[in-house]
Order: C-alpha cells, then sequence, then structure tokens
C-alpha cells in the first residue's frame, strides 16, 4: 500500500477514535508500530487538518539493559517532529512480587498507571495504542485456547475506557493494519525504529508461541488468511457481544433494582431473572459485576456458570465471594450482588461492558 493509502485508511479508523481538537497521548515504545503510530497520526493530523494536541508517553519497564536507549530514541523522534514527550518509569519485577503478577500483567498494569500520568501531565482524554491485526488475531487466539466466552473472542476494543482511569478513553486506530504494512509504511518514509530483542526469540512465553510457531504453520498449512480470519471472528463476535448486551441491559431493569439506598449493591429477583435465556442471565451477571468494580480478568466460566445458577433451584442460602471483594448471595428469591466498601455505581454507565484484559 502507497503512503496516500496508508494515511486515508488510518484516518478513516482514527476519526472515529479521537474527536477534532482532542489532546492525544500516543503511547511510543519505540518499535515499528508505535513509531508508526506517532508517525502516521501526526501526518494525517497535518493532511486532514484534524487539529488533534499529540505528544507521547513512552514508559520504561526496565526489564531489558537496552531500555534507556530505547528512552533516548523515542525522544529523539518527538524532538524531530515538534511533539513533547514523556518518559516514566516502573520497576515491573518489583510491582509483579509486591502483588503477586505475572510480569506481562504487572507491566500492564504499570504502564497504564503511568500513560495516565502522562494525559494528565497533557491535558488529554485519549490516549492511543499501537495493536494492530496481527495483534490481535494473536490475542483472539490466545482466548480461544485458554478458554473464553464472547466478550473475550471479541478481542481487544478499538476503544474503551482505561482500566487505570475510567474517565480516560484508550483508541487503537491501527487495528485495520497488519505489522508488515506497518513497517513497510515507515521503509517508505525512510523513518527508523527500535527492534526488542524479545520480539524475535520463541520462547515459553505462550504469546510468542502464538507469534512465532502457531500462526506461522496455521498460515503455511491451514490458511493464508489466517490472521483476517481470526479478526473478521473477533468483530463478528462483538456485534454479537454488542446486540447481547443491549438485550442483558434492557432485562436486567426488569428484574434488579439497587439495593435500598447503597447504590454499590442490587436486589435481583431470582426467579424472573430464571425467565430469561441462559445468555441473557449470564450477561446481566457480567455487567452487574463490572459496574461493582469486579475484578473481570480473572471471572471464568466457572464463576459465571455459578451465579446463573443462583438464579436456579429453591431458594436455599447460598453466597459466591468474587474478585474486587464483590459477592453475590440467594436468599429466598432474591439474590444480593453488592461491594459494601463502594458507592455510586449504576449498571449500564460503561457502556459496552466489561472488557477482558487486554496486551
Amino acid at each position: 500500500m502507497d503512503e496516500r493509502t496508508f494515511h486515508h485508511r488510518l484516518y478513516e479508523s482514527a476519526r472515529r477514535l479521537i474527536p477534532p481538537h482532542a489532546a492525544v497521548v500516543c503511547a511510543v515504545s519505540g518499535g515499528a508500530d508505535s513509531v508508526a503510530l506517532l508517525c502516521g497520526l501526526e501526518k494525517v493530523n497535518e493532511i486532514h487538518a484534524c487539529r488533534w494536541r499529540l505528544s507521547v508517553g513512552h514508559v520504561d519497564h526496565r526489564l531489558r539493559p537496552e531500555s534507556g536507549e530505547d528512552a533516548r530514541f523515542v525522544e529523539g523522534l518527538c524532538a524531530s517532529l515538534g511533539v513533547s514527550c514523556s518518559v516514566k518509569s516502573a520497576d515491573v519485577r518489583h510491582a509483579a512480587r509486591e502483588r503477586g503478577e505475572s510480569i506481562e500483567t504487572a507491566a500492564r498494569h504499570c504502564r497504564h498507571a503511568l500513560l495516565a500520568e502522562c494525559a494528565r501531565a497533557a491535558g488529554a482524554s485519549v490516549i492511543a495504542m499501537a495493536h494492530h491485526a496481527d495483534d490481535q488475531a494473536e490475542t483472539i487466539l490466545h482466548r480461544i485456547l485458554r478458554g473464553t466466552g464472547l466478550r473475550g473472542l471479541s478481542g481487544m476494543a478499538a476503544a474503551r475506557p482505561l482500566p487505570a482511569a475510567r474517565d480516560l478513553r484508550l483508541v487503537r486506530p491501527l487495528l485495520v493494519f497488519s505489522r508488515e504494512a506497518l513497517r513497510a509504511y515507515l521503509t517508505a518514509r525512510g523513518i527508523g525504529w527500535r527492534e526488542d530483542a524479545s520480539n524475535g526469540q520463541s520462547d515459553a512465553a505462550t504469546r510468542n508461541r502464538i507469534r512465532h510457531d502457531l500462526l506461522p504453520v496455521a498460515r503455511s498449512e491451514v490458511n493464508p488468511r489466517v490472521t483476517e480470519a481470526l479478526v473478521q471472528l473477533g468483530e463478528q463476535a462483538r456485534q454479537a457481544g454488542d446486540a447481547l448486551r443491549r438485550f442483558a441491559v434492557e432485562s436486567w431493569a426488569e428484574v434488579a433494582e439497587p439495593a435500598g439506598d447503597e447504590a454499590a449493591s442490587f436486589r435481583v429477583r431470582a426467579r424472573a431473572l430464571a425467565m430469561l435465556p441462559r445468555a441473557i442471565q449470564a450477561e446481566c451477571m457480567l455487567l452487574a459485576l463490572e459496574s461493582l468494580g469486579a475484578g473481570m480478568g480473572e471471572i471464568g466460566h466457572e464463576r459465571v456458570e455459578a451465579l446463573v445458577d443462583l438464579a436456579g433451584g429453591d431458594g436455599t442460602r447460598r453466597r459466591i465471594e468474587l474478585p474486587g471483594g464483590v459477592f453475590a448471595e440467594r436468599r429466598g428469591d432474591v439474590i444480593t450482588i453488592g461491594k459494601e466498601s463502594d458507592a455510586g455505581v449504576a449498571l449500564g454507565r460503561s457502556g459496552k461492558g466489561a472488557e477482558v484484559a487486554d496486551p
């Protein structure tokens, strides 16, 4: 694809995600994908007079000896473009030990928190990430192999609230491009990038095995367009999920109400809920849990099924403890879903419901 076509496709994608005049922090690691994001948006901003106020946030995870050089490269790139750059540092290994998380999860949490700081400092409401179609395909396949539902099958959302600061919007305008297209674009413009040494190695990490082993085999022996097939599957799942959520929100209004003056809990009529199709019951439960701040990435299929099962049976008292301090308890015909330490939440406030944790 030539530069003009690239810029047109990026504009069509970005204008749906980023309002005119918006202040936008681009998350730039120095790798090809994020460099293409920054340089592409900067050019589109110029061509189409979007009047975006672009700045850059770079997070040094301190996981690689070369990370300092990455930061210096990003600072130099920003200087050449006349874009302000904020460099943040995080001790991801320490954070992982403190929180009992994997390195990947701790890195994501640190990255989101520090990018939120960059956005606050820049007066920005939008953070742009460089995930592309190949990342989307890898995410969907990873979730299929790990076990997932309709939400997980839909992959990464093009736009969603930032988990670390839900008043900030995380957008992914590059989901319409392949990894190869981004590198070809930079090469055509004579723009360099940093290579992450870990990206070129096939190791025990699941994501790397999918990227370097499973997908190449699928591409060569099963379907040369496997990336497109997975992305299409994800989009169809997202559309189906959106429809399911709309029905669930409407149904919830008929079977549930806030529990007294406590906005952080709901009282559900169990028998009325049980009359709904099981898929709608499950979606109702997920929407309620998300609105209460439950740890959605830790709620798997078995827990969702257990929640739905609360609506059945003879009303015997049962209680389920969930991540984030959330609980669900059945007494007679009433299921109470709550989080006693929070207040001021309402079902459906976040729009499309919970997201499975993204990369």
